[in-house]
């Protein structure tokens, strides 16, 4: 649980084998791998799950390394599950990296919803680490959010 209220399950520790399939799917843009991770994170979905809400990545972001890797996930576990995908929050412009700093070291996340969560609403992202980017899109999304899935969990 992070943020007193966000229960999140990571498919696989951020570790080995499961860290360099995120690594290189954020990266090195190759979405094949979310083959191997969208299984588990299927199986991690709350039984009353609606809609799969990924966090997007910042438009510099997207623009430099070509790829949104919350989106493929939650396309990959949409097709698994038949569960519709949300682009119910809005990707910032540009986000400073938060990659290997420590939890003092990182910017304030923020997020801005284009809709109000609907019930059932599962947000979706790549590796959770302090949990202070998927409390910041719960935190916009609001009182629909019932979890979250992460192909892997480092230290959370």
């Amino acid at each position: 649980m992070v943020g007193g209220a966000l229960v999140v399950r990571g498919a696989f520790a951020h570790i080995g084998m499961a860290k360099r399939l995120v690594h290189d799917l954020k990266y090195r843009g190759l979405v094949g791998r979310v083959t191997a991770l969208a299984p588990t994170m299927a199986t991690n979905l709350p039984a009353d799950a609606a809609v799969l809400v990924p966090v997007p990545r910042s438009v510099v972001r997207r623009l430099q390394l070509g790829i949104d890797p919350g989106l493929e996930l939650a396309l990959a576990v949409s097709g698994l599950t038949g569960l519709p995908v949300g682009r119910d929050l809005a990707p910032p412009l540009w986000r400073a990296r938060h990659a290997g700093k420590g939890r003092d070291r990182r910017a304030p996340v923020r997020f801005t919803a284009r809709r109000p969560s609907r019930s059932g609403t599962v947000i979706v992202d790549d590796v959770v680490t302090t949990g202070a980017t998927l409390v910041a899109a719960h935190r916009a999304l609001g009182p629909g959010v019932i979890g979250a899935i992460t192909a892997t969990s480092a230290g959370v």
